[in-house]
């Protein structure tokens, strides 16, 4: 066998392992009584913000630059109070995908609310949803127990994880009740098919997109959270092409283990022709009200502004982002 061969067989054996070894922790944890999981949680959000400092630089960056007019004392309860609902994300996931449907629809992942989801259906076969890493989004997969009873299949947009044993591991997790994963390279030609079908079957498709754009996406900037910040376009380009409705999935978290979501308008193709990049631009505005309103649910630990401005001389600006600038040059 050869060196090139031998080594990956090896990591193969790696990946395998690695994956019976988390699927085991899971399993674990999913059987474990809650007063054990919250312990857990508490302490692994201290071991991760006390002791370890797990990307501190990053969040506290992040935090300080997002809100200016908060207190040093004021940030960082926002920054302990993160560290532990990212313990929750991780830790109590296994435990809340293992309630019955009944109790996770009631008590964990609440949608009062589908009417938006209802209404669309009448006039179109397939509706986009805008989110983001907000709340516990490894939940959001559970939505398709209410989805279906309303008639809707979901589609769940990713990027397949670099671990093949973490990616095969969260797939599982994600599609436990019925939703699917399509990869982002993938999901234009799933749309099409819908879109073409007219079967009487209606699609559900959710993107998270509050990720920084990669190089050669970047290529429109807002204010966002007091800075300058590139916002992916995708969905706005996806629904505008298809003439297809987009929603943003407001999240509003009532406990670590207990969020209710909203669907609200972002865009009719009945609208007519909007300038380039209204949409993205009200999915900005919805997106920081949502973070603004509880700020330690969303993921400061993401390196979100890692692609300044100076480096798209070309990219377009938005008059909010344009007037910022102004401001700070007259100052």
């Amino acid at each position: 066998m050869s060196r090139g061969a031998s080594s990956i067989e090896d990591t193969a054996m790696t990946e395998r392992l690695t994956y019976y070894l988390l699927r085991g922790l899971f399993g674990l944890l999913a059987r474990l009584p809650w007063v054990f999981v919250h312990g857990l949680c508490h302490a692994f959000a201290f071991l991760l913000g006390r002791i370890v400092g797990y990307r501190r630089a990053v969040i506290r960056t992040n935090l300080s630059r997002s809100f200016p007019e908060k207190s040093l004392k004021e940030l960082r309860k926002i920054e302990r109070d993160f560290y532990l609902q990212f313990a929750y994300n991780f830790i109590s996931t296994p435990k809340l995908l293992h309630q019955s449907p009944e109790r996770i629809t009631s008590e964990h992942f609440i949608m009062p609310d589908l009417t938006p989801l209802e209404e669309a259906a009448k006039s179109y076969d397939c509706v986009l949803v805008a989110l983001g890493h907000y709340g516990n989004w490894e939940l959001f997969s559970t939505g398709q127990l209410q989805l279906t009873t309303i008639g809707y299949s979901m589609d769940q947009v990713y990027r397949p994880l670099k671990s093949k044993a973490l990616d095969r591991l969260f797939a599982e997790q994600r599609q436990r009740f019925g939703a699917r994963l399509v990869s982002k390279d993938k999901i234009a030609r799933h749309i099409v098919e819908y879109v073409r079908a007219q079967d009487g079957r209606h699609w559900f498709v959710a993107m998270i997109t509050d990720q920084a754009p990669g190089i050669g996406h970047a290529t429109y900037f807002t204010d966002f959270l007091h800075q300058p910040t590139a916002v992916l376009d995708g969905i706005e380009r996806l629904g505008r092409k298809y003439h297809l409705p987009i929603f943003y999935f407001d999240i509003e978290r009532k406990s670590p283990i207990q969020f209710v979501g909203r669907y609200l308008p972002l865009y009719d193709p009945k609208e007519g022709n909007l300038p380039n990049y209204t949409i993205t631009e009200r999915y900005a505005r919805l997106m920081e009200a949502n973070i603004q309103r509880d700020p330690a649910a969303w993921l400061w630990s993401h390196k979100r502004w890692k692609r300044p401005l100076e480096h798209y001389p070309n990219a377009v600006r938005s008059t909010r982002l344009q007037a910022l600038l102004d401001s700070a040059k007259d100052n």
